[in-house]
């Protein structure tokens, strides 16, 4: 079963075409590896993805439903959760940070306290519970990140460029955390210029060069 599906969308900015994609279809459950060099629209792909870029034309269907935007696509972004490459965390402590998407879906401090802890122990961090986000490495802050997105219950993870400027253990360790998320039912999509690291883990791949698609498979 595809998770998204796409026809005949494009973007455009300033009147210049960043995004141009015919016919693209992305399966359920499965890592799903995005390359191409800079500036080859993967971000703008992944924007589209999570209801938070609406594309110029075309359709986008998320389980064989149209992605809603701006107000409308509220509960799609609650399902599909994009992760920045550079992910903002609160200047509080790690625990916090991950429990703070629950809390404002309507769960009590105690159970989004324990959502929160079971996230972190799924992506390796339950020990940074209680450090000060700040204080995380590079790698470390994408972990804690994705413990966050976890903790709201999404079911597709859209990551963009997520071993970018991590060192090759926190790399080697992303790479292991995200082929169990596959193998538990999350669908992923993983975006990457220097796409080694992921091809081991992805079921699918979708190159993009000059915002369209080059190939996938």
């Amino acid at each position: 079963m595809s998770a998204f599906e796409l026809k005949d969308v494009f973007v455009r900015f300033n009147g210049k075409p960043v995004l141009d994609i015919g016919d693209l279809k992305m399966s359920e459950g499965v890592v799903t590896l995005l390359s191409g060099a800079n500036g080859a629209g993967k971000t703008t792909l992944l924007r589209v993805l999570a209801g938070l870029q609406r594309p110029d034309g075309g359709s986008v269907a998320y389980k064989g439903k149209p992605v809603g935007y701006v107000g409308a696509g509220h509960r799609h972004r609650l399902r599909v959760t994009l992760l920045h490459q550079d992910p903002y965390m609160f200047k509080r402590k790690v625990l916090t940070n991950v429990a703070y998407g629950p809390i404002v879906r309507g769960m009590t401090k105690s159970e989004a306290g324990e959502t929160a802890r079971s996230a972190l122990k799924r992506v390796d961090c339950a020990h940074l519970a209680d450090r000060m986000a700040t204080s995380l490495s590079g790698g470390e802050r994408k972990r804690v990140a994705l413990a966050r997105s976890l903790a709201t219950g999404a079911e597709a993870l859209l990551l963009d460029e997520p071993s970018a400027g991590v060192d090759a253990e926190n790399t080697e360790r992303l790479s292991e955390i995200i082929g169990s998320l596959a193998e538990s039912g999350k669908t992923i999509v993983v975006s990457s210029h220097q796409p080694d690291w992921a091809a081991s883990i992805a079921q699918e791949s979708v190159s993009l060069a000059y915002g369209k698609v080059e190939s996938s498979g």
